[in-house]
């Protein structure tokens, strides 16, 4: 040790004594991003100033040659845009001392799509897949002084056409001849933007001698008492080289060394070490998120060459399929706890990615948190998404289920298209295999079952039928297992989300998406049935739309009827408002004006999700996973998000946050009992009282139980059972509501609600609610109400004030007093308000 101390403190006095030496050395990175750029369509020679990372659509924009594609129906006006050629252009200098470097690489992190590159006029690149990183050695084409690069991007739209025309089995998706967002040509709830640019960094990276181009930390074994990693790093070297591999761990008092032999081009080298009794990473509502940080270095005789920080949270994930009476279980284990999947569906947060900044990512990650979820799965539409986000991700303790970018059809299998994607998967592996957070890789999103259940095989000939199977297994069976295999050996691999749909009995093994509700149009009933709840379920939903606020934001006053063009251009399934319809005749009256529809919608899709959410729960440890369709929304939308383009949360996700606490009190009506289920992720029990009470709509109490209660650990059981005939005492079913509270060491840790009969045949009638405004701070409001009459999903708004309410579309009875923070920067400037808009659901019919 003293030998190595020495040795580290002699290279680091070189090292302070050799700056113009380690100038060359040390790898540079030179931001080309930062440059003017310019941009014009093909054969233009009008250039206008550009943005990169940015897009075409986005630069028109900038440059008020298009308006806002957002606004009213301008989406439509807009479809030329994809269909034309595009320029990007800039200029940079480079300096001779740069040019020294043994090698200058450029690098583009993310070109959209069809791209030829140009260096000082010289063909030096054609690119052709949106989710790969690009790297040309440049050092050849490069001048001291100015240098030029220009990019010419093709119309993916016309790529498309004419390799579908080109194949000799043509799919019936253009998109899957692209690798590019498929979202970007259009879904259920997102538009048509056909974008095109340079979509992530552009830069000149030089180095000399040697440069670490990956640090892979493997965690061979972990538990509570060791964990015992292998630092693989790959290193490239520009001739033999003699060098020091430091591997540094300073949060546990690691610090390894390794001498090594460096030869011409790729070096793999490994450094193994141990963090006795490590900080473990855990998901939220387990524990903290622990991460460590691992320092690589790698030093010659006299200088640093290079060095890399790889955060790393030290976790034994792995998906559990036991074998069983039913079939397999289906679950992920962390650290050896078996962790029920609460969690989301999120897509891209816009349809042009350069208007997402980190302030968005907080957003969307703080949504999750503040949600109770412990996991999102990244769906296979959209791209893989940006370092950040897996940061955050790590950082929050929110598990992630990641699908490879295929998603709702059928893919090339051409060697040249394969060795494409295999290219894609490997950058992507590599990039993302160190998060913690990092939970399961899947091969694509419902293209098993479409092609199982959706009549894909009678869209081909037969013998061209088995070529598109045999090109699918070829594909998710073998090139994407293989990939991991390789390059993230140990992570578990998906091949299809879902194995199960609809129509199916789902509960044997695997996931399911489960979308007899929406698009079969079942009642939301449906969610109670054994037969539907799944050992996992991975995506199912219901749609609303978003609050007036944001209707307000993209439509003009004669805009605002579901009947008008511009709402039927922002309803993207193609029936989607007769089906929220259906549902909403079946349980609610009809509402009496538009804004008591956009109202009821949300109040709909809370009710059908909820239900959802608690079966599942309910069902554990049978089923130990709900992910609803879908988090969040990529434009401003009728969707099924629970949290609209503007962040303003829904009724959705209001009621997510209560159906996700870490113990639920889950009261259901079954035959002729109403039975108390209490579930827990927490993972030890608790002793507490469970209060259950009748009331009438005026707030008598018609009755009431109070029983001892133990709140399990980690699973779910029925603790009580009612006969509803006994609890009702003659009453009408359609006026008394059922309330249980579980109340561990004077707390009250879990409440919830039940009615007997649908809310359209509630007996309710107009509630007198009184409210009091107080100011807290300089940027709360702290709002008290209470009411003479049930008040019903009640709804608060202030309409001139953009801000969060605490708690909202709730449930008040009499004798009850409700406070609810209202939270927003704008009271820092204005005065206190003294009204209040307040909605309930009588008020809306």
């Amino acid at each position: 040790m003293k030998q190595f101390i020495f040795l580290v403190i002699s290279c680091l006095m070189i090292f302070n004594s050799c700056s113009n030496t380690l100038e060359k050395r040390v790898p540079q990175k030179i931001i080309l991003s930062d440059s003017d750029w310019f941009f014009a369509e093909k054969d233009s020679l009008n250039f206008l100033p550009a943005n990169v990372p940015g897009s075409v659509h986005m630069d028109l924009l900038q440059n008020q040659f298009i308006e806002e594609p957002y606004y009213r129906n301008n989406e439509k006006e807009l479809q030329w845009i994809g269909e034309r050629d595009w320029v990007y252009k800039t200029s940079f200098n480079v300096t001779q001392e740069l040019l020294k470097h043994d090698a200058v690489e450029l690098c583009f992190e993310g070109l959209d799509t069809y791209a030829e590159v140009y260096l000082n006029e010289k063909h030096i690149l054609s690119a052709d897949n949106y989710f790969r990183q690009w790297l040309v050695n440049a050092k050849e084409y490069l001048v001291p002084g100015e240098n030029t690069l220009q990019i010419l991007f093709q119309s993916s739209v016309q790529a498309n056409k004419d390799k579908r025309r080109a194949d000799s089995v043509p799919l019936f998706d253009d998109y899957a001849y692209s690798r590019k967002p498929a979202f970007h040509f259009g879904w259920d709830w997102g538009p048509v933007f056909i974008t095109a640019g340079v979509w992530r960094p552009v830069y000149l990276k030089a180095w000399s001698d040697a440069m670490i181009t990956d640090a892979h930390i493997i965690q061979k074994s972990v538990n509570k008492n060791l964990a015992e990693l292998n630092a693989s790093i790959s290193v490239e070297a520009s001739e033999p080289l003699e060098a020091i591999l430091i591997v540094e761990v300073e949060e546990a008092g690691i610090k390894e060394q390794l001498d090594v032999s460096l030869t011409t081009g790729l070096n793999k080298l490994a450094c193994e070490f141990k963090i006795e009794n490590p900080e473990l990473w855990w998901s939220h509502g387990l524990g903290e998120a622990n991460l460590y940080e691992v320092k690589t270095s790698l030093v010659s005789k006299s200088d640093l060459l290079d060095s890399k920080e790889t955060k790393v949270g030290i976790r034994d994930i792995k998906l559990v399929q036991n074998p069983d009476e039913l079939g397999s279980s289906f679950h992920f284990e962390l650290n050896g706890v078996p962790v029920f999947a609460k969690g989301a569906n999120y897509i891209p947060q816009e349809s042009f990615q350069s208007k997402v900044d980190s302030a968005d990512y907080r957003r969307v990650i703080q949504h999750a948190i503040d949600a109770n979820m412990n996991m999102i799965r990244v769906w296979g539409g959209g791209f893989y998404e940006e370092d950040y986000f897996y940061d955050l991700c790590d950082q929050h303790g929110i598990l992630v289920w990641q699908d490879f970018m295929f998603a709702c059809s059928m893919y090339p299998g051409e060697t040249e298209y394969l060795e494409n994607v295999k290219q894609e998967a490997i950058d992507n592996v590599k990039r993302l295999r160190n998060h913690a957070s990092l939970a399961l890789w899947c091969g694509n999103n419902e293209n098993y079952i479409g092609w199982r259940d959706w009549r894909w095989p009678g869209k081909f000939p037969k013998e061209d039928s088995a070529k598109v199977w045999n090109d699918y297994l070829a594909l998710f069976e073998e090139l994407l297992p293989e990939v991991i295999e390789e390059y993230d050996k140990g992570k578990d691999y998906w091949p299809s989300s879902p194995k199960y749909g609809w129509g199916y009995p789902v509960n044997s093994d695997g996931d399911s998406h489960l979308w007899a509700v929406w698009h079969a149009q079942d009642p939301f009933e449906v969610f109670l049935e054994k037969e539907n709840i799944p050992r996992f379920m991975s995506e199912y939903g219901f749609q609303s739309l978003p609050e007036m606020k944001t209707i307000e934001a993209f439509t003009l006053p004669e805009d605002r009827s579901i009947d008008s063009d511009v709402m039927k251009n922002h309803q993207k399934h193609r029936i989607g408002y007769p089906v929220i319809d259906t549902y909403l005749k079946r349980d609610y009256q009809w509402p009496k004006d538009f804004e008591s529809y956009i109202y009821i919608s949300q109040v709909l899709q809370a009710k059908g999700i909820k239900m959802g959410i608690e079966a599942h729960r309910r069902a554990m440890p049978f089923c130990m996973g709900t992910l609803y369709w879908q988090l969040n929304d990529c434009w401003p939308v009728a969707s099924w998000s629970s949290v609209d383009y503007y962040n303003r949360w829904k009724a959705l996700h209001y009621k997510v946050r209560d159906a996700y606490a870490p113990v639920l009190v889950s009261p259901l009506e079954e035959q002729e009992n109403i039975n108390i289920y209490l579930v827990s992720d927490e993972q030890q029990e608790q002793q507490g009282q469970l209060l259950t009470t009748i009331f009438d709509f005026q707030g008598n109490v018609v009755w009431e139980s109070n029983q001892d209660v133990t709140v399990p650990a980690n699973t779910s059981q029925k603790v009580a059972s009612f006969k509803t005939n006994d609890m009702l005492k003659g009453h009408q079913r359609n006026e008394l509501v059922c309330m249980t509270k579980v109340i561990v060491d004077d707390q009250i840790i879990a409440n919830n609600t039940l009615y007997l009969e649908s809310p359209k045949d509630l007996n309710l009638k107009k509630a007198k609610l009184s409210y009091q405004i107080e100011k807290l701070g300089e940027d709360a409001l702290q709002i008290t109400l209470t009411t003479a009459y049930l008040a019903k999903d009640i709804c608060l708004s202030f309409p001139e004030l953009e801000g969060f309410f605490t708690d909202n579309y709730f449930d008040l009875i009499p004798g009850e007093t409700k406070q609810i923070q209202f939270r927003s920067q704008a009271l820092r400037n204005t005065n206190t308000p003294t009204t209040i808009n307040i909605k309930s659901l009588v008020d809306s019919y």
